[in-house]
């Protein structure tokens, strides 16, 4: 495994204005490619899924960067094999669960990759090889076809993978127990869902990724329909941010606009923060206020200038991770 120890400069808060406190975790020297998706263990090592590099890192609580699977090339290989064997082709995010698995949405591959780390072992967790397409519902995840599964999230239970089939414009989901695949949003046709219908017979527009609470609602984020939108535990689908054109709007959630949004998570206070791509933005839905705002880049304080940000995950300890992708480099907001 290749090491890289970080300066400890890199740890030294660069921007501090009033509240909100922003750290430069990696910067560009480090050598990260593309970074998009970022996830965490209960140990405290953070993992790096890169787009372009085609590598996964491992940073340490020793505040070591360890190139942890991939070879930097793009491809399928490695499953059965060691972790330093698998090969990867562009990398969109990264999911971790207690049981110590890590899994991967090994986008152009059409599959979720499966990485054992109690043996360090690589397979197939849904999909299947060198094949795209849409089938295999109510069946084997494994004998599923998937079309670019763009992001992945576990619920808040970990019993459930939520999988966003961008291609077949989708969201699916595993169960993580017997293995079964099914949808739970989308029709396949693309189109703005009609408010309070049934979402699985509701078209979707792109839907960038997904991430469930712990009360059952599924939050998807449109990427080509600038949207945010919600299914409720009684299966209906509702748009809660975005008037579907391209802008930069902040404000009250359904005059607000975004362009090419592409990730979320949950902050600390149950707020929806977006990756607003094309923006080089970071923004905030507020469940309670139903605004959104600005919290990084842009106007907007502390200073930081991004460049296309990809990813968005929220750390054990309440910090914001931002893949900053184009900068090659990783951030962490908190207090924002």
């Amino acid at each position: 495994m290749k090491v890289l120890v970080l300066p400890l400069i890199l740890l030294i808060p660069f921007g501090l204005y009033g509240k909100s406190k922003l750290k430069e975790i990696i910067d560009p020297s480090q050598g990260l490619n593309n970074p998009f998706g970022v996830t965490f263990d209960k140990q405290g090592n953070t993992y790096i899924a890169e787009y372009e590099g085609g590598r996964i890192f491992k940073l340490d609580k020793s505040e070591k960067l360890v190139q942890f699977s991939g070879n930097g090339k793009k491809g399928f290989a490695g499953n059965g094999k060691q972790v330093s064997q698998g090969v990867y082709n562009g990398m969109h995010n990264l999911a971790w669960s207690s049981d110590e698995v890590l899994y991967v949405s090994d986008t152009h591959n059409h599959l979720v990759r499966k990485i054992d780390l109690k043996t360090n072992l690589v397979s197939t967790f849904a999909g299947i090889p060198n094949s795209k397409g849409f089938s295999g519902d109510g069946g084997p995840a494994t004998e599923a076809k998937l079309n670019t599964p763009i992001s992945i999230s576990l619920t808040p239970d970990e019993k459930t993978m939520l999988i966003s089939d961008i291609s077949n414009l989708r969201i699916r989901a595993v169960d993580l127990e017997s293995g079964i695949i099914r949808t739970v949003a989308g029709n396949g046709k693309r189109g703005k869902p009609v408010d309070n219908m049934p979402a699985l017979v509701q078209p979707l527009i792109s839907p960038r990724a997904a991430i469930m609470d712990n009360s059952g609602n599924l939050f998807i984020l449109e990427r080509n329909g600038n949207a945010l939108r919600v299914v409720r535990p009684n299966g209906k689908i509702q748009t809660l941010a975005g008037t579907g054109k391209k802008g930069h709007q902040d404000g009250p959630a359904l005059k607000s606009t975004f362009n090419a949004p592409k990730h979320l998570c949950f902050d600390k206070n149950g707020n929806i923060i977006i990756a607003d791509d094309k923006n080089q933005l970071i923004r905030l839905y507020n469940q309670k206020t139903k605004f959104v705002s600005t919290i990084l880049g842009g106007k907007a304080i502390p200073k930081t200038v991004l460049n296309q940000p990809h990813g968005v995950a929220l750390a054990p300890n309440g910090a914001i991770w931002v893949c900053d992708s184009g900068n090659n480099r990783i951030l962490t907001l908190r207090n924002h």
